[in-house]
């Protein structure tokens, strides 16, 4: 019986003996079998996650092919199958949190003892989140046949809305701390070589390959912790539905908005890396006769200074708001009006809102010069040792991950003045 089967054999027999639990009919024998059930289920698991490891380790090795996609490790669930579904849906399927309920099938109310259950769950490395780079069509969650658009893909069919953390570049990184460059400027010398004419070794026609010039800056990239953490009952925590849906609309949403407000306004010091409106190189565009005049005044600074490939143009909801509200002379809408169903767009460029940004301030440019790099995936834990919890039935979950950032060409974003 290989694990796998093993593993299959004793989660059957786990809910033979939960059945009778919840019954109150199970024996001294079979409570002593119980507890010993749930210890052999954690080491097979463990068994079984080792073998994932070394396999992955082994392909690896195999060819030297590129294998694509970011190196981030392939979660399993409690069967061992890979893990699918949102953040909160891995939560509830991951080993920690399905082998806990299994020991503990009335821990919603009471365990029986009259003393309560310690609570201790941790699932360690359930992304991937959004923060990781996924495939340009995604139809394989749970439920959800919808498109997932990698940055720069405008999918005119499936339309989420998009978010700045939609067009930064995501990976991942080793580093909890490296230095790199940071390009202030380029010189482009590329040119058309022929093949040598003469042995003097000089200029494109002695055959010298040309060589582009950078002016760069040396900057630090440290990895931050991003966590935040909710209070939950018992009875909440013991239904998958309801704390699936609390982690994907609560936890993550708040990391999420946290994460884009540090990549806007990060201060730069020893408690946060810098942000874009800190970052020293980045363009800046004073107001010209009206907001629209302005942000296209900033593409050209954008394209004649740094030829950056312009994404978006970022925006504070309320600016967002005052575009759209634009009339002609006659009380026309200017843009695509109510009743339009288009993308929102400025100068033909996709219009993001943020609330992280400032009213009467635009962010215009290329964002995938803003790198942002897991160190450490998004883990769930699940504790009640604080405060009084274990008194009152309480838990508290916590989101929580480490993660790098970094703005590899400063010039290629511009920072917008859209007041007069």
């Amino acid at each position: 019986m290989n694990p796998k089967e093993k593993l299959a054999a004793l989660r059957a027999e786990a809910k033979e003996l939960t059945t009778k639990a919840q019954a109150g009919s199970l024996t001294a024998e079979e409570s002593d079998r119980a507890v010993k059930c749930v210890e052999e289920i954690g080491e097979v698991q463990t068994v079984i996650a080792k073998q994932a490891t070394a396999a992955a380790a082994l392909a690896g090795l195999g060819g030297g092919e590129d294998q694509g996609g970011d190196p981030a490790p392939v979660q399993k669930d409690g069967a061992g199958a890979p893990m699918t579904g949102s953040i909160g849906e891995r939560f509830v399927n991951s080993p920690a949190y399905t082998t806990f309920k299994a020991a503990n099938p009335n821990m919603g109310v009471n365990d029986g003892s009259g003393e309560g259950t310690p609570i201790n769950i941790t699932a360690k490395n359930i992304g991937p989140s959004r923060l990781v780079r996924k495939a340009a069509l995604d139809t394989v969650a749970t439920g959800n046949a919808r498109a997932v658009r990698e940055t720069g893909i405008i999918d005119q069919t499936y339309r989420p809305e998009r978010t700045l953390l939609d067009l930064i570049t995501r990976g991942r990184t080793n580093l909890p701390w490296f230095q790199y460059r940071q390009v202030v400027t380029k010189t482009n010398n590329a040119a058309i070589v022929a093949e040598a004419a003469n042995t003097a070794g000089v200029g494109t026609t002695g055959g010298v390959k040309p060589l582009s010039t950078l002016t760069t800056n040396t900057a630090e990239a440290k990895a931050y912790t991003y966590a935040d953490g909710v209070e939950v009952t018992n009875q909440e925590l013991s239904d998958d539905g309801v704390i699936s849906a609390l982690i994907d609309s609560l936890l993550t949403e708040n990391l999420d908005i946290k994460i884009e407000d540090i990549i806007l306004n990060g201060a730069g010091t020893a408690d946060e890396p810098a942000g874009i409106l800190a970052t020293s190189g980045v363009l800046q565009q004073a107001f010209v006769t009206d907001v629209p005049t302005t942000i296209r005044k900033s593409i050209t600074k954008l394209r004649t200074t740094s030829g950056a490939n312009i994404q978006a143009v970022v925006l504070n909801p309320a600016d967002d708001e005052a575009w759209d509200l634009l009339k002609d002379s006659t009380g026309r809408y200017l843009g695509n009006g109510p009743f339009n169903t288009g993308p929102r767009t400025a100068w033909g460029f996709e219009r993001i809102a943020s609330q992280k940004i400032a009213v009467g301030q635009a962010l215009v440019g290329d964002f995938r010069q803003v790198q942002l790099l897991l160190l450490e995936a998004l883990s769930i834990l699940a504790f009640n040792q604080h405060k009084d919890y274990a008194q009152r039935n309480l838990t508290y979950i916590r989101a929580e991950l480490r993660a790098v950032q970094l703005i590899r060409k400063p010039s290629n974003l511009c920072v917008v003045d859209l007041t007069a």
